[in-house]
């Protein structure tokens, strides 16, 4: 309403008052609706007839050529509008501010910034002090975590990284395990942050090295899911012009020297922004060059053959005449997220906030591949390092790190090479897999738990395995799109005759989850406590040991004695009575808990073979064929 009020007031200005500067007025009002041919016209006519050579007259002819530029550029734009979905979140957005989404590779996290009611300290004055008459409200990181249902949960504070100073989210690491923060104050313009997750905490956010931090503004940034290059915005002498776009790559574990993108990204104008997409090659950043419609535009270049392309604008309606920043996608590539301050008329709920929009890039998708599961150590979740080398050409890719309390780990890899994974874990004889996606067509998300079976203090030689590949140090795994999992060996079939009348539950909503949490393990058990199958038996196994003869368990005796059957890793594991379903077990457990031997689980055995109930869980118990 205000930009369509603002043309009546300009043209009424033009009838009264006769003046060039009338013209150019009249000239960015309609350019701010979208009236590009009449916009032209009136700048046209303000550049004839200015006459004012002072430092603001020669500005506004500057700036009366750039707005020209805009329209031209808009008007090639419309031709070819895109046709695109938006959506409010309206789960994560308030009627105060929200904005600066960012992503984890899988989708699973996002962090932004808040500002409002909320905030630390509430509104506060210049010294950081509670004013409720003169303050105001500084901004905070919020998190959210993707449900089951694939809807974003309820936002929380990251109370560990907010303080009543201003502090704000512009990026997250693909893998979830670094935040990345904008912080200033009055004799800093401002740099980059990063806080590092270990367990369920953020650390203190500290600052990124010289290399990336200098005494001009740095204010945004992306980390390749290599973990190996930053691209980052910075207004440090040596630029086009303006924000320039930079890029640091890691060197023996810190960042190296910035060196610029480059003439064919960065413009005279300032170019900000950038998210560097999970497959390494396509890089979105928005810029008032290159073809904008005014303000920043979003846009998006390929790297090829070591090169960036000419980028190319995401286009209308995405791109309007304002302001568009801070723009990410998804890894499949079909739905971004950004944040605008859009009326109520066109879906906003008050402030800034955040939406979706489908697609999420023009043209082909990106390709890559997620692996994504648990690291367990002796079938407990345990933090483990996972280096990744691009066989081609020897690269390392990481390393990642599996989460020190759920063990979890997550990261990307591009098409066009094998790759060898080595997972390690202090005390563990390490693992190695190889993984081939040289032929890898559109992206793909596969679920992978490592195990590692060797135990702590013992130097005896150990037999490594994992869920999906037979007892082996080493095995290669093709990745195709025909090829939904990294099942490897052949398939056998395991009978799924049901033993009760209960069906199948569906086991979706604790898929890839922990059952150390106790909320996760409670779940499981009203899903799938009661299910049978023929074949399938539970058993409470209560020590697994490299030598036996250590094990003591007189106060467990009037359950019956222990089976201590052979495994060919060498580890003796101790299991106490069977039952045909998992809540059965479930009561045994509850006594030798009791009785003083709390670490106590359910295994589960399928026609003699041992398994996790997490590997069950993810093959749908016997639903599915078990490797």
């Amino acid at each position: 309403m205000k930009k369509a009020r603002a043309v009546e007031v300009f043209e009424g200005i033009k009838i009264e008052i006769k003046s060039p500067d009338a013209a150019f007025y009249l000239g960015k009002a309609y350019h701010m609706n979208y009236k590009f041919d009449k916009a032209i016209v009136e700048l046209e006519e303000f550049k004839a007839t200015n006459k004012n050579t002072s430092k603001e007259g020669k500005a506004n002819l500057i700036e009366a050529d750039n707005l020209i530029r805009n329209c031209k550029a808009a008007k090639s734009l419309i031709e070819g509008k895109i046709i695109a979905d938006f959506k409010n979140l309206s789960s994560v957005n308030t009627d105060e501010d929200e904005y600066g989404p960012a992503i984890t590779t899988d989708e699973g996290v996002m962090v932004f910034t808040y500002k409002g009611k909320r905030s630390v300290g509430g509104k506060v004055n210049i010294q950081l002090q509670p004013d409720e008459a003169e303050g105001e409200y500084h901004e905070d990181v919020y998190v959210t975590v993707m449900g089951a249902d694939s809807t974003w949960g309820v936002p929380q504070s990251v109370a560990e990284i907010n303080t009543n100073g201003h502090d704000a989210a512009i990026s997250i690491s693909p893998d979830g395990r670094y935040i990345f923060m904008f912080q200033s104050s009055e004799t800093n313009n401002g740099d980059i942050y990063m806080s590092v997750l270990t367990g369920t905490t953020f650390s203190k956010p500290e600052p990124l090295n010289e290399n990336v931090n200098s005494q001009a503004w740095e204010g945004s940034c992306s980390i390749s899911s290599d973990g190996q290059i930053l691209y980052f915005s910075s207004e440090r002498p040596g630029g086009k012009g303006g924000r320039d776009i930079w890029a640091s790559v890691k060197i023996n574990g810190d960042w190296g020297p910035a060196v610029n993108l480059g003439s064919t990204i960065n413009t005279e104008f300032d170019d900000d922004a950038p998210f560097i997409h999970p497959d390494g090659i396509t890089l979105f950043f928005s810029s008032k060059g290159h073809n904008s419609i005014g303000g920043y535009d979003i846009m998006f270049s390929i790297m090829k053959e070591d090169l960036w392309t000419e980028p190319k604008s995401m286009g209308m309606p995405l791109n309007t005449t304002e302001d568009d920043l801070y723009y990410v996608i998804n890894s499949k590539g079909d739905k971004g997220y950004f944040s605008s301050n859009r009326p109520a008329s066109e879906g906003g709920k008050g402030g800034e906030d955040i939406y979706t929009v489908s697609p999420g890039i023009l043209g082909d998708k990106p390709v890559c591949a997620i692996l994504k599961g648990v690291v367990y150590g002796n079938d407990k979740p345990v933090e483990a390092i996972i280096e990744v080398t691009k066989n081609k050409d020897g690269r390392l890719v990481g390393p990642f790190y599996s989460n020190n309390v759920t063990g979890k780990y997550l990261f990307a890899i591009s098409p066009g090479s094998t790759y060898r994974i080595k997972v390690t874990c202090e005390g563990f004889a390490p693992l190695l897999e190889d993984v081939d996606i040289t032929s890898l067509e559109k992206f793909m998300e596969v679920k992978k738990d490592f195990y590692l079976y060797y135990p702590k203090n013992d130097t005896a030689k150990a037999v490594v395995t994992t869920t999906t590949v037979p007892p082996t140090n080493s095995v290669v795994t093709k990745l195709t799109n025909e090829t939904p999992t990294l099942a490897v060996t052949p398939t056998v079939a395991v009978a799924n005759e049901p033993c009760s009348a209960s069906n199948l539950p569906d086991l979706s909503p604790i898929k890839g989850k922990s059952l150390n949490d106790p909320a996760v393990y409670s779940q499981m058990l009203q899903l799938a406590g009661e299910y049978c199958a023929s074949g399938l038996v539970f058993k409470v196994q209560i020590g697994a040991y490299r030598k036996p003869q250590n094990f003591k368990y007189k106060n467990l005796k009037e359950f019956g004695n222990a089976e201590s059957p052979d495994y060919p890793d060498g580890i003796t594991r101790f299991t106490q009575q069977q039952f045909t379903t998992v809540n059965k077990a479930e009561g045994l457990r509850k006594k030798i808990i009791g009785k003083g031997q709390k670490d106590a689980w359910i295994v589960a055995f399928v026609n003699g073979k041992r398994y996790t109930l997490e590997e069950l869980i993810n093959l749908d118990f016997l639903s599915k064929a078990i490797n």
